[in-house]
């Protein structure tokens, strides 16, 4: 019997390369065949060369991923075994990885597991030359990142953000984890209210929505405008995709539907060259979300990773 006969109708074993897109093929970067998505759902991101897609893992008890065209998810990545792990449901509705012997292992962060681990909102596992991140909101917000606690006063900061970009958005990720801000990345206008909702039920609070001015098949304007009506307490920036110059005018024209500003897209070479605009945009968001101040050192520390990140990834596509 053909093992693919009971897998749900979104998911597609026999996955393409992933496309790049016109404004990102140059510099190397892959857009994802699926945007990848953060939402309240459990959900296993992907973070690799051969796919670059998420999935929702209440779809089946068990999941099984490696080589083989019997697993649910097909790897072909040669350094994974041909059944390499399991992900299975467990009756509290959390979710526990095996290894299934794989001849390479399974990490979790830089730790071998042995046996069975429950995974936890985060969690990054490592099989063969492939990533895999585990998203789950039920989880606790994660702390922040400081040293210096005197801003825990303030409470948490979360910032709702969607983005067509795999990597702009990741880049905004890690810039606002730096300061302490928490974001939840959606993967389209549509979901937000869900995600808004769900937050709330956990007692948090969105304190700002970043959104795309390049999400497909919407108009973002008339998000901006629907969201400062319906949550009036809750501020809108928007972000002008992968295009780093934006005309004057239209800054305005955004401020005028609701925005408090409108962001040019980040460089994604020399970033420190830019390091004075990034510095006020980060500014700007602390101040609107009244975040206590600005922390040079992890911001310093974050661009110099984010440059490394994708330094390596163009020289390695150049090779």
């Amino acid at each position: 019997m053909d093992a693919s006969a009971n897998r749900p109708d979104t998911y597609v074993p026999h996955l393409q390369s992933p496309t790049r897109s016109s404004g990102e093929s140059q510099r190397g970067f892959m857009r994802p065949t699926e945007l990848i998505l953060a939402a309240p759902t459990p959900r296993l991101l992907f973070h690799s060369i051969y796919i670059q897609r998420s999935i929702v893992l209440d779809q089946l008890p068990r999941w099984r991923i490696g080589r083989s065209k019997d697993c649910d998810i097909v790897m072909p990545d040669r350094w994974c075994s041909r059944a390499h792990i399991a992900i299975e449901r467990q009756p509290d509705h959390r979710y526990r990885l095996m290894d299934l012997k794989s001849m390479n292992g399974t990490f979790i962060g830089n730790s071998r597991i042995q046996g069975t681990h429950i995974l936890h909102h985060g969690d990054r596992i490592a099989i063969g030359e492939s990533e895999l991140e585990y998203i789950d909101l039920r989880d606790a917000p994660s702390p922040h990142p400081y040293t210096d606690h005197s801003h825990e006063s303030y409470g948490q900061a979360t910032v709702l953000m969607t983005h067509s970009s795999r990597t702009q958005g990741e880049m905004w990720r890690e810039l606002l984890n730096s300061q302490g801000i928490s974001t939840i990345w959606a993967t389209s206008h549509f979901e937000l209210e869900k995600i808004i909702a769900h937050v709330e039920s956990l007692n948090c609070k969105i304190s700002l929505l970043l959104l795309d001015l390049g999400m497909p098949k919407t108009n973002p304007y008339d998000f901006c405008r629907q969201y400062r009506q319906s949550y009036p307490e809750m501020q809108v920036i928007l972000l002008s995709g992968m295009r780093t110059r934006v005309h004057e005018s239209e800054c305005k024209w955004a401020v005028n539907q609701g925005a408090m500003a409108l962001f040019a897209g980040l460089p994604r070479e020399n970033m420190f060259a830019d390091l004075t605009s990034i510095t006020e945009r980060l500014q700007i968001i602390s101040k609107t979300i009244n975040w206590p101040y600005l922390n040079a050192e992890a911001l310093t520390s974050t661009l110099l990773k984010l440059q490394d990140s994708i330094d390596a990834e163009i020289s390695g596509l150049v090779l």
